[in-house]
């Protein structure tokens, strides 16, 4: 079902006998992107390989960083490791 060479993609995980990465599809499947839509997009796919993309990728999430967060608008988030002073200085 998924096939790593590095003669296709570098190794990236694809759909055996297609150059589909497997991630790509599961990211549209966990989005809530409905099937046929993603049979427009990648007609070489069945149904039940876009199924099982998505339990692939949970089974063997991608190398490398995490994905960014998103966060609701209007939220402030502090990264600021500095502390406040005290504008009191030698009291």
């Amino acid at each position: 079902m998924v096939v790593e060479d590095l003669e296709i993609l570098r190794g990236t995980p694809v759909i055996q006998r297609t150059r589909v990465p497997v991630h790509d599809v599961a990211s549209l499947v966990d989005s809530g992107t409905p099937v046929q839509e993603i049979l427009v997009i990648y007609p070489s796919l069945t149904p039940s390989q876009i199924e099982l993309t998505s339990i692939h990728a949970k089974a063997s999430p991608q190398r490398g960083h995490p994905g960014r967060r998103s966060f609701p608008r209007g939220l402030t988030v502090s990264v600021s490791k500095k502390q406040r002073r005290s504008s009191h200085l030698g009291s």
